[in-house]
Order: structure tokens, then sequence, then C-alpha cells
């Protein structure tokens, strides 16, 4: 069987192009049957052959079915002798008669399907094709559509690995929670005219603060609230005694210098706040009210009759600041229109701009003056002081974090600070704990506000130097002038209109309250001021008892490392076993910056008088 052509069976009236093109097809034209060994040729065209046609080509049903029966008969009467035959095993015989031999399908070379089918094959079914055809996507240039589809798949995946790698690459080093600019970030306090003098009449002014808004923004500061700023009788040194709130007074500059001051801070990613005295609650609209109009850029213009709403219309809408403390505000918590006055202000200055008010008013504030406080105000301001010793530091932290202001996720955070512009300057009172009670507020829950001066231990006259012989600087006790150091380290200010600092400055106490700032900037543990969880809020810091002196605050935060501040506030040193509290933890930042990177272990430890360390604990 091996020594027959492949194309066995042959018809005359195929034309040897066909032919040639037929002879490697693997498959037979002529399949091997059991009846005859060697079978005859057959004698048929082409079946694609213009002389060919579709009567010739096709066997009816009862020829198909008697070649069948004849197939079989000559099966039977084979030699079983016969080595060749491939019927001498009747089961091999019975599996070949039970094949079914399709007619099979090849193509030539000009496209067209060529059908062949022999006499002696056996067929299973009715055959009934017509001359066609192929579809004219098999004459595509299938190669180039092949090139093409592989670059096109290559291409896409060098994109998405591209992709990939550019997600990897800029994805953040740690996922924090993100919160609004006024939370849990640091605010600088800062009284214009003793900050920084641009041109040497002995006041400082705003174009001098403009200069200076890259030390404030190295500090980590996000925001410059400025003191008042306002048109005021005998102005600096009073102040306080406003004259007009829709007028800067011209000892700090013009309107112009305002808003190159503004334009600066937004510059530089930072917001200004203004401290605006609260002169006015808005009043029901009569004929007796006088009338402020305030015109914007548009040539649009909004009337109020009351001088607050005007102002804080004109400063916020019009010179675009970012918010307003209202100082004195408690004076007015039991006026009539104190709730529609408040919801008034909140919605001039609108969104994204904040309102701050002092702890006492709202300790004053009931009813609804409270309600809406708690809704319309965005920070309580607090001040933390040691005129109740240490241990009524500690009280007066554990009753603000546990108390209404904890209550629900939308309430007022609050805006801790140490020094301000209407309290004794901590280097005055507490000059060895200046640096351990600015670290102390740095790591509380809640906004920081740094007062000019406390970064480098700026000092002033105490209470009671002012009341005995200083009377003359009854109002400016604290707002001596700024000290900057040059590269040599040296101090340079201005010739001032009031005192000079009492204590000299202490440029190195920057670069730990930078380090700290940075640590607070950038651990949610710490600048968070609260777990949220299914509605609720829960706090997330705790000041552990201990000994009198000793300040033990702990911080923390799911799925993060816990923070500790511990500080001893004493002149004396403290040894003590904190090992039930704590097991040990890494120094992060203290006033003592060689101890930081040094690993802590709490079984016993001295902590020396005046001194503070944060710690981060281990998960």
């Amino acid at each position: 069987m091996n020594d027959l052509p492949e194309t066995s069976c042959s018809n005359d009236g195929v034309d040897l192009e066909t032919v040639d093109y037929l002879r490697g097809v693997k498959s037979s034209t002529c399949l091997l049957l059991p009846m005859t060994p060697s079978p005859t040729p057959l004698d048929f065209k082409h079946p694609l052959s213009e002389e060919a046609n579709e009567g010739q080509f096709l066997e009816d049903d009862s020829k198909i079915t008697n070649l069948q029966n004849s197939d079989v008969s000559a099966g039977d009467s084979s030699s079983s002798g016969d080595s060749n035959s491939v019927v001498q095993d009747p089961v091999s015989a019975q599996l070949i008669n039970n094949i079914s031999m399709l007619d099979y399908q090849t193509l030539s070379k000009n496209g067209d399907l060529i059908i062949g089918q022999t006499e002696g094959c056996k067929i299973n079914g009715n055959l009934n094709v017509n001359k066609r055809k192929l579809p004219s996507f098999v004459n595509w240039n299938w190669l180039i559509i092949r090139k093409v589809l592989l670059w096109v798949v290559l291409s896409g995946l060098v994109a998405c690995l591209g992709a990939i790698i550019a997600m990897v690459i800029t994805i953040p080093k740690s996922c924090n929670p993100d919160l609004p600019w006024h939370q849990g970030k640091v605010f600088y306090e800062v009284f214009p005219a003793s900050f920084k003098d641009s041109d040497n009449d002995g006041i400082g002014d705003l174009k001098g603060l403009t200069n200076k808004l890259n030390y404030i923004k190295e500090l980590g500061c996000i925001a410059v609230r400025l003191n008042y700023i306002f048109e005021a009788k005998d102005y600096p040194t009073h102040y306080n005694n406003t004259t007009s709130l829709l007028k800067i007074d011209r000892s700090l500059g013009v309107l112009k210098d305002f808003q190159d001051l503004v334009k600066a801070v937004h510059d530089k990613g930072m917001f200004i706040i203004l401290d605006i005295p609260v002169l006015s609650m808005v009043a029901p609209i009569t004929s007796l009210n006088p009338n402020y109009t305030i015109l914007f850029e548009n040539n649009s213009s909004l009337s109020f009759n009351d001088q607050m709403s005007s102002a804080i219309a004109f400063w916020s809408r019009v010179q675009n600041v970012d918010g307003f403390y209202l100082k004195n505000l408690e004076n007015f918590v039991d006026e009539v229109y104190f709730a529609k006055t408040l919801q008034t202000w909140k919605h001039i200055i609108g969104n994204g701009k904040i309102l701050i008010a002092s702890e006492k008013a709202f300790e004053l504030s009931n009813g609804d003056s409270l309600t809406v406080l708690l809704n319309r105000i965005d920070l309580i301001d607090v001040h933390l002081n040691l005129s109740k010793g240490i241990k009524g530091l500690k009280s007066h932290i554990e009753k603000i974090v546990t108390g209404t202001l904890w209550a629900k996720p939308h309430y007022p955070w609050i805006h801790w600070n140490i020094g301000n512009i209407n309290s004794e300057r901590i280097s005055t009172k507490h000059v060895n704990n200046t640096l351990a009670l600015t670290a102390l507020e740095l790591v509380l829950p809640g906004t920081v506000s740094l007062f000019y001066g406390d970064e480098i231990g700026l000092g002033g006259f105490s209470q009671n130097e002012v009341e005995d012989d200083f009377h003359e600087f009854k109002n400016i006790h604290n707002i001596v002038k700024m000290t900057f150091a040059d590269k040599d380290n040296n101090s340079v200010g201005f010739s001032q209109w009031n005192s000079k600092p009492i204590t000299k400055p202490k440029f190195h106490y920057m670069e730990v309250i930078k380090r700290i700032i940075d640590i607070r900037l950038t651990t949610p543990t710490i600048y968070l001021r609260a777990i949220y969880k299914d509605g609720s809020v829960l706090k997330n810091m705790e000041i552990r008892k201990t000994e009198e002196n000793l300040v033990v605050i702990e911080r923390w935060y799911p799925r993060r490392n816990t923070c500790v501040y511990v500080a001893n506030l004493g002149n004396t040193p403290i040894t003590t076993d904190l090992s039930t509290m704590f097991y040990g933890g890494t120094i992060v930042a203290g006033t003592n910056s060689s101890l930081v990177g040094q690993v802590l272990y709490f079984d016993r430890v001295t902590f020396l008088p005046n001194s503070a360390i944060i710690l981060k604990l281990e998960k």
C-alpha cells in the first residue's frame, strides 16, 4: 500500500496543474477499501472544471446506496489469504466498514474550493455542494495582518507595563488621612508692628512681613494670623482702640501692601487670617441704621446695615482673606441676634474659610446660641498656662478632650496656644520650660498656634513688673520686637518703637521645633484629633497619671505607631519606672537633639528637669 502514489485515483479530465497541486495533499483521492487491494482508476473530471456539471459530479441517492451495498459484498468475497488485505481480521473489517468516508476539501492555487469524491469510497449521507468561491477574507494578506496585530499586542503590553511602573514610582510612601487646611496644622500668630521693619521708621510693617514669609513657611506653619492691623488711635501702642474695620492703620502700610501680602501668602500655599474685634451684632434693617456698601471687582455690590458684616464681606470676599478670629465675641453671647449673626457671617465668608472663637465664648454660650456656635465656628481657641501648676494644666487638657467638643465629628476643632497677644510670654513666666511647653502643645489633638518669637524663646516684661514699675508697657509688655539670626547666628533686628526683648534669643530652639512640627504634620497619630467609628467619636489621647511634675501623654491611631510625650516640667530630675505603661520606644524628637534615634526602655529611667521627649513605640 505504501508503494502506491498519493493520488491513486486519477481523472483524465483533470489538468496537470491541478494534479501537481494536489500531489502534496496527504489524504488520497481514493481510500483503500477492503473489496479491492488495487482499485481501478475512476473516470471523472475535475469537479470545478467547466466541463463538469452537477449531474455528472453528484450521484443520486439510489446509486450511492447500491454502490455501498456492492462494496459490502465485495468485501465479503475477498480472499482471506491475501496478506495485503486489511480485512483479514473480521473485527478490523467491521471497523473499517463502519467508518464514514466524507468528501474531502482542498484549495487550488487560484483559491477555488475543490471537493473531491471517488466512486469507490463509502459516503455517509447525501452530498449537495454547488460550485462556489471561498469568502474574500481568505485572500487577505494575512502575513501583514499577523505582523500588525503582533505589534499592537506588544505595544499594548509595553504601555501597560509603563503605566504600572509609573504608578509604582508615583504612589505615596504613606497613605495618611487628609484634612481641611485648618485642621491639625500649625498657625503662626504675628503682630506686624513688631515683626519686621522695611522702611526703617521703627515700626514693623506689611512689606517687612511679606519679605519674611519664607521664614514662617520653613518653620512648617500653614497659616499666618495677623493681630490687630486696623486703624486705631495711637497705633501701635493702643492697637486695640479700633476706629475703622475697613482701613489698615497707616503705620503698617497701605491697602496695596496688604494685597501684595495676601497674594504672596497664597502663592506659597499658605493662608491668611485676621484678628477682627467684634463691635456689634447684626440688627433688623431700619431707616435709622447706617448703610454700608461693599463694591466688588465685577462692579457688583452688597449693602449691610452694620459695620461688622460689611467688614467681614470686604476682607473675605474682596481682599480674599481666609478667615477671622472673632475677638471679644464672648461679650455678645447673650445678645438676641447672636445666633443669627454667626449664621450671617458664616454665609458671607463662604465655604473653605473659617471663623475662630475663644474658649470663653464657648463656655458662656447656651441653648440656641451654643448650638449655632458649634455648627458655625470652625476653631475654638484654648490657652494653656501653668497658673494652676502642672496638675491644673493636666486637668484643663483632660476637660477639653473629654468634653462637648468631642461629641460630634463636625464640631469645632481646638486651636491650642501656649502664648498669644493677650497673655504673658512663655519665656517670661516659664523661662526654663519654654521648649518643653511648646513641644507639649505640638503633640495635642487639634490645631496649634505658635506666637511669634516663642520659637526662639523671646521674653518681655512680666505682669508684676508692668503693674509695679512699667505702667507704660501695660498693653505691649509681650509684643517685643522680633529678632532673626544671620549666617553667623547673630541677632538681627530693628530699632523698635517699644522695649527690647528681656531674654536673649535662643536660636537653637528653632531646629527642635521644626523637627517636632514636621513629625506632627506627617504622623496621623498626632495630627488627628480622634478616631471616627460607626458615627461615633472616640478619643485618641490620654494623659497618664504619674508624678506631679511629670507629664505623660499617649497618642494612638489604628494601624499606626503609638506616640508618647514625656516631659519633666519641674526643676529637679525624676527617676521612675513606666514599664507598666510601655515597654520602650525610639526617640524621634526632644529638647535634647542628641537623643534622637536612641531606643529608650521604661523599666527605670531618669528624666532631666525642664526636658521633654517624643517617642514612637513599636506596633
